[in-house]
């Protein structure tokens, strides 16, 4: 009875470990992240069309791109899992946020600051959803400091709640759900 036991645990433990090493693979890498950050400002389309999509979700990626407008920062929102109503990383999250902290060193973006922006999706009260995004934010920045090596002077957090949904129109969305990073230019 012992021995079906332990197969059955060393069956979960291993199908867990496969599921994060899937997740791994889905999620964006160090060199993804950096380039997105080191992109020049966004420019005005030459032909003057405008698009009116405010958002195309790459959920395979678990990188959301918006469409920046002129002169906006290079920005890229993550979706950087956290326990239900925490501000503790998942492994996966914890996962991403080390591919953002090799992102964060990489030569392209030497003496660079960062913002790290938390959002909420729309459910729940707003007093709450606006505690939840700072601690979230300021646990990805802490993270970043302490087991990534990133200059603490390079980043601050920040927190929106669920004032600034990606996806208006459905408030509940798994979009409004992000960390968003911004590149705030060189340091000051």
């Amino acid at each position: 009875m012992n021995m079906l036991k332990n197969s059955r645990l060393l069956l979960m433990v291993v199908l867990a470990q496969a599921g994060i090493a899937l997740a791994a693979d889905n999620m964006p890498g160090a060199d993804d992240i950096a380039a997105k950050l080191a992109a020049p400002p966004a420019q005005a389309p030459s032909s003057g069309a405008q698009t009116r999509s405010f958002f195309n979700q790459d959920s395979s990626r678990g990188i959301t791109v918006t469409n920046a407008k002129p002169d906006e920062p290079p920005a890229i929102d993550l979706n950087i899992n956290f326990e239900f109503n925490s501000a503790r990383l998942t492994q996966e999250g914890s996962v991403l946020v080390g591919n953002l902290g090799r992102a964060l060193k990489d030569s392209r973006l030497a003496g660079k600051r960062f913002r790290i922006e938390g959002h909420t999706d729309g459910k729940g009260s707003d007093t709450y959803n606006q505690a939840l995004s700072e601690r979230r934010a300021d646990a990805v920045r802490r993270e970043l400091v302490a087991l990534h090596g990133v200059d603490a002077a390079r980043i601050e957090a920040l927190g929106f709640g669920k004032s600034r949904l990606l996806d208006a129109l459905n408030a509940e969305a798994a979009a409004n759900r992000r960390v968003r990073v911004i590149n705030l230019g060189g340091a000051q």
